[in-house]
């Protein structure tokens, strides 16, 4: 029993902690992996004033929340261009003088009277995609919303996909305590895609939290929601959080250690890490959005003297893939969830990482085609990806500092992470058409286990 214990317990550090990383270098968090498709040139023009109503440092700061929207939608990417001379609003010049210099789209925006409108000119096609007289307030943190809700709204008209400018990241600030010295706290907080818009969203006294992850909300809906894992009681523990009035419950009344969430997309079932049989394995519950927990959790894998984590849900609810140290170094497994009543020794687990050494952390992308995770690579953990239509796992970052806890967002293109050194973690977006980190947000405390807001 100790000595699972003690298992347990090493690759809970190995997985989570903070220590011993080397130094890092922001500039060198780079895609190692051939982009999935290039990003099209789009040229965007300065903001437009026609009596606006706000002054120009202000508009400077919807201009820079518009252009980091534009140039990180995984789509387009924005170039220098020479504008028609002389246009209005509404006209672009010549679509053969754009096609000359090799622009696919053209971006106009105006404030007037206080409302946002945009213009953007499909090249290819001549043809102009509009979104009008969207209402500003002079408030930054509420017109950023409406800058993500028009940006998200091209990105539809003009590929058809929806965007993920007006979706949050959950993630975690670890602080030393102010009033324990030597201690820590881990609050979980909340953030628009870019970064922006900070706030904590863990109850107060809720101790030490890890591993945050959202609800998935109804089809149509944002999420109301949080699982997390929290040691305000000593052990962990796993809880669920409201998003509007901060209240909580715990999810199960296991003995022992219960760790790592991970909710189905049908929003039926939870899967965790528990030790409540004497060894960390994987655990399965019912679950109503409505009733909460439904029955009792079962364990649906286990293998002897070996250690299960990071448990993480196929699209579709049928499967589980997770980390095992069952044939020496963790790995990343998948298995058919299997039905009630089955019996454990008949669950067959099926390896998925080779290559990648020390792989922990696992992420199903929404559209069930990709896992992203985490694996040693030359002495430095580095963001991957297993690929399930081409059959082969990829290493797609590279660089100095521990990259850890890859999330994906709801397109299936676009990863957060953290990376870190000794001394900070921080969080940092990257998606598979672009070779480059984008690092979201900076200050004090350690940023952790970044979870990317769902939606259906």
């Amino acid at each position: 029993m100790i000595d699972r214990i003690r298992v347990f317990a090493v690759l809970f550090l190995f997985v989570f902690s903070g220590v011993l990383f080397a130094k890092e270098d922001d500039t060198l968090i780079v895609v190692n992996l051939e982009t999935e498709a290039a990003l099209l040139p789009i040229y965007m023009e300065p903001l437009s004033d026609e009596g606006a109503g706000f002054d120009a440092a202000y508009l400077k700061q919807l201009q820079g929340v518009l252009t980091y929207d534009v140039d990180h939608n995984g789509m387009t990417k924005i170039v220098a261009g020479k504008a028609a001379q002389g246009g209005s609003f509404d006209d672009f010049g010549s679509a053969s003088s754009w096609k000359g210099q090799n622009i696919y789209y053209v971006l106009k925006a105006r404030v007037k009277e206080k409302k946002l409108s945009v213009r953007v000119l499909a090249v290819n096609a001549n043809s102009i995609k509009s979104a009008d007289d969207f209402q500003l307030t002079g408030d930054l943190n509420q017109d950023r919303k409406v800058i993500h809700k028009v940006s998200d709204m091209l990105v539809k008209a003009l590929f058809d996909k929806n965007g993920i400018a007006s979706t949050k990241i959950l993630y975690t600030i670890k602080k030393p305590d102010p009033k324990d010295k030597g201690k820590y706290l881990s609050e979980v907080w909340e953030a628009d895609y870019d970064g922006a818009n900070a706030r904590k969203v863990s109850a107060e006294g809720a101790g030490y939290c890890i591993s945050p992850v959202y609800m998935q909300p109804k089809p149509g809906y944002v999420a109301s929601s949080f699982f997390y894992v929290s040691y305000k009681g000593g052990q962990p523990k796993i809880f669920q959080a409201s998003l509007k009035d901060g209240k909580t419950q715990r999810i199960t009344l296991l003995q022992g250690n219960q760790l790592m969430p991970s909710i189905s997309r049908q929003r039926d079932k939870i899967a965790f890490i528990s030790d409540v049989t004497g060894n960390p394995d994987l655990f399965l519950l019912g679950y109503d959005p409505d009733a909460g927990a439904v029955g009792k959790p079962r364990q649906i894998y286990s293998t002897f003297q070996a250690t299960q984590a990071s448990p993480t849900f196929s699209p579709d609810g049928k499967q589980v893939a997770f980390v095992s140290n069952k044939d020496g170094s963790p790995r990343i497994y998948v298995i058919d969830i299997p039905a009630s009543g089955a019996l454990l020794k008949n669950v067959k687990a099926r390896l998925l990482t080779k290559y990648g050494k020390e792989s922990t952390a696992p992420a199903w992308s929404p559209d069930g085609t990709k896992i992203a995770y985490s694996a040693m690579s030359t002495g430095v953990r580095q963001i991957w990806v297993y690929d399930f239509v081409k059959g082969e796992e990829r290493q797609l970052t590279q660089g100095v500092g521990h990259k850890e806890n890859p999330s994906w967002a709801p397109n299936s293109l676009h990863l957060v992470f953290n990376s870190a050194n000794a001394n900070a973690s921080e969080l940092y977006m990257i998606n598979l058409n672009q070779p480059g980190a984008t690092k979201l947000m900076a200050g004090p405390g350690e940023k952790r286990f970044p979870a990317w807001e769902p939606r259906i």
